[in-house]
């Protein structure tokens, strides 16, 4: 590790409209835009401009205009490996971690994912949220943040901050394009959006749920009745076509998450038990893999 040294780059030395010849840099190192990147127009120009972009320096930059990193880095590439290459419209839940001047704790908050432009910025909506003064997204672009994002098998962190919010046609935020992401395993089993209706069977008798997502291993479940405290069984019945064909899946499974106001929905994460039904288990599977097919 050392300190980097970079140039401050000026108006004249971005050209609208073609590539950059180099990458830019924040001060601390962090990638800005990357070398090739093209820039649109002067708005766009001048949004990289007030970041007081850098590029790395090279051999004939004069002493006087070398500037230090503020955070010790590797040596900079001028172009990078997209950490985030596996994460497309697969999707399946995001949140973002921040904090408003003023706030006392950060605020976690689930966001849509929409998209993303290679190496440019991620895509997602924008929660209805104001600062404690009052002000609202379009007053924070370069704030600091956390993502967390779920796509298939992988849950994936990592840094961004705010490029600039747009409140057309909904309110939706860009977000810097992180230079690297941390990616673990998230769980064994492939999952799929889905709305499946329910019967739900308690200790007490027998209510009607929503499906939301599924796997062979388990499902989440949403519904404006209590079913149980975590560790609790309960048993579900619900149909659903493979191939046209339909089927009846009648399973057991134990509440391992609760969220929601006893005022508003529920959402339940439910765990099937082990020893499943082999043709039931099949069928789950194959229902899966068939809509991942249709994506």
């Amino acid at each position: 590790m050392k300190k980097q040294q970079f140039v401050y780059v000026s108006e004249q030395d971005i050209r609208v409209g073609g590539p950059l010849p180099w990458a830019l840099y924040l001060r601390s190192g962090e990638l800005l835009a990357p070398a090739g990147y093209v820039i649109a127009d002067a708005t766009s120009r001048d949004r990289i401009l007030l970041a007081k972009p850098m590029r790395a320096s090279q051999a004939g930059d004069k002493p006087s205009q070398l500037v230090t990193a503020s955070e010790d880095v590797d040596d900079l590439p001028g172009r990078t490996v997209d950490p985030l290459q596996a994460l497309k419209h697969n999707a399946e839940s995001m949140i973002i971690t921040f904090q408003f001047p003023g706030d006392f704790d950060p605020r976690s908050l689930h966001v849509d994912f929409y998209g993303r432009i290679p190496l440019q910025s991620i895509i997602v909506s924008a929660p209805a949220v104001r600062a404690a003064n009052g002000q609202s997204w379009q007053h924070f672009e370069g704030l600091p943040m956390t993502a967390q994002v779920v796509f298939g098998r992988t849950v994936c962190a990592f840094k961004t901050s705010l490029l600039r919010f747009a409140g057309l046609p909904s309110g939706h935020l860009f977000l810097r394009y992180p230079t690297e992401a941390a990616s673990k395993p998230f769980r064994q089993a492939l999952r799929v959006e889905v709305k499946l209706p329910t019967s739900i069977t308690l200790a007490d008798g027998t209510v009607p749920g929503m499906i939301t997502n599924l796997s062979s291993g388990g499902c989440a479940i949403s519904t404006g009745f209590i079913l149980g405290d975590v560790g609790t069984v309960i048993k579900l019945a619900f149909r659903f076509k493979v191939g046209g064909k339909p089927h009846l899946v009648q399973v057991n499974g134990t509440i391992r998450s609760i969220k929601g106001k006893l005022s508003q929905q529920m959402q339940y994460g439910v765990a099937f038990e082990s020893g499943i039904d082999e043709a039931a288990e099949l069928a789950l599977k194959s229902f899966v893999y068939e809509h991942l097919a249709e994506r």
